[in-house]
């Protein structure tokens, strides 16, 4: 269970209670009947569709219960369920019924939360009417009875309020038990929260399977990107350095030819070769950065990113806030999500300035390029911000895209880098 703001105050966590305690006495009687009468009819095979569509909807209860804990408490419970096949509603059907989580959540509908809504409805409710008509006696006692409200009684002795004077004795304790209904009713709804995270919240084994899912995925996509860079470099170098190269050799040999009857042209045909193998050289230059920077892995990130910077067409200020150097890996997905970033700035946004953060937080490190343009930047499936959020899951890593049109586009890279240092 995650928190994304601090613990709500008393009218959120009573509001929390009471919703709870309703919704879970209707979907105790309606879901509770629902499965009778599925049970009953299922001799007849009429039951069948009851009890699936009963699956479903205890289910959807439970989903409800997750997202009041986050609108009313801020506290997040990610669904536990196990993600369900690609086939016939059948077949689907049965993963939801062999779902551990569906059976805690019917569990959870039938007789715990309406035992526990139940009684913390009770408690806060007594606390409440206890406190607030203790506090106030002495306001509506001359309203009750002609003046005269007896509070309490043991055999022959009793405690009554006939004056103003003895009214106000009752006010500490009244205030008192008003001050426990407040702490009562936010330690209530934290309370039931806590439980409902055990029921309803992930197991660690689910969330095992579900970090194996995502694993599988990424690799998946890992390999992809990687087999598709592969492709790329043949692609680069047969069309590019190895036709220049050829070009070389047929020059060099050509002069060859040409030395003893033709110095001129030799020496024009070998000024080819000269400036042909000058490109090729450019051209493997170029292609060897692309792979992995020389500077990166002789200074770092920062004299990498400034080189970035320094090429980019588009004016650039870089801001490093780190002490020592990175995981390579790290610092490769770091160095190439900026160069995408600035390419895509310079092609694209129509930026007139852009700006690069990078930062160690925590455990992590933060990247965020941002630029003035005009905005509208999207994580198209194959385009080239895609394949930076997919080489950043390779790492386990995170790629956001903020980019509403008119801008500016923010790009924002997290990417776990090990321990945190002091």
């Amino acid at each position: 269970m995650t928190s994304t703001r601090r613990f709500p105050g008393v009218l959120a966590s009573g509001l929390y209670l009471l919703l709870t305690f309703v919704l879970s006495w209707i979907a105790f009687w309606g879901i509770g009947a629902a499965i009778c009468a599925g049970l009953f009819t299922s001799v007849v095979w009429v039951g069948v569709p009851i009890l699936a569509i009963t699956v479903r909807v205890w289910r959807g209860r439970a989903s409800l219960e997750r997202a009041l804990t986050r609108r009313l408490l801020g506290v997040d419970l990610p669904p536990p369920y196990r993600p369900l096949p690609e086939a016939s509603w059948l077949r689907r059907w049965r993963a939801r019924c062999t779902d551990p989580a569906t059976w805690r959540d019917l569990l959870w509908t039938i007789p715990l939360s309406p035992i526990l809504t139940t009684f913390w409805f009770l408690l806060c409710a007594a606390l409440w009417l206890y406190g607030l008509a203790f506090s106030t006696v002495w306001i509506w006692y001359r309203w009750i009875d002609h003046g005269r409200v007896q509070v309490t009684s043991f055999g022959d002795w009793s405690l009554v309020v006939d004056s103003t004077r003895s009214g106000l004795v009752w006010l500490g304790p009244g205030l008192a038990l008003l001050g426990l209904a407040y702490l009562g009713t936010r330690g209530a709804a934290r309370a039931h929260s806590a439980v409902a995270r055990g029921m309803l919240g992930p197991t660690r084994q689910a969330e095992i399977y579900a970090r194996t899912a995502v694993l599988e995925q990424t690799r998946t996509r890992v390999v992809d990107a990687a087999e598709e860079e592969r492709r790329r470099i043949e692609r680069d170098l047969h069309d590019g350095t190895q036709q220049r190269l050829v070009s070389l050799a047929i020059n060099i040999g050509r002069a060859r030819e040409k030395l003893a009857a033709d110095p001129a042209g030799a020496e024009a045909l070998l000024a080819a070769a000269h400036d042909e193998s000058k490109r090729a050289i450019a051209e493997l230059r170029d292609l060897v950065r692309g792979i992995h920077p020389a500077v990166l892995a002789d200074r770092g990130l920062d004299a990498a990113l400034s080189a970035l910077a320094g090429r980019s067409p588009v004016p650039v200020e870089v801001e490093l806030r780190l002490t020592g150097r990175l995981p390579e890996h790290v610092e490769t997905v770091a160095y190439f999500v900026v160069a995408e970033a600035l390419t895509n700035i310079a092609k694209h946004a129509q930026a007139t300035r852009a700006w690069v953060l990078v930062e160690r937080v925590g455990r992590h490190l933060v990247v965020q390029v941002r630029d003035d343009g005009s905005g509208g930047a999207v994580v198209a499936r194959g385009g080239g911000l895609a394949g930076l959020a997919e080489r950043a899951a390779g790492v386990d890593g995170t790629l956001e895209v903020d980019s509403p049109i008119g801008g500016p586009t923010v790009i924002r890279l997290e990417l776990p880098c090990g321990a945190e240092q002091a």
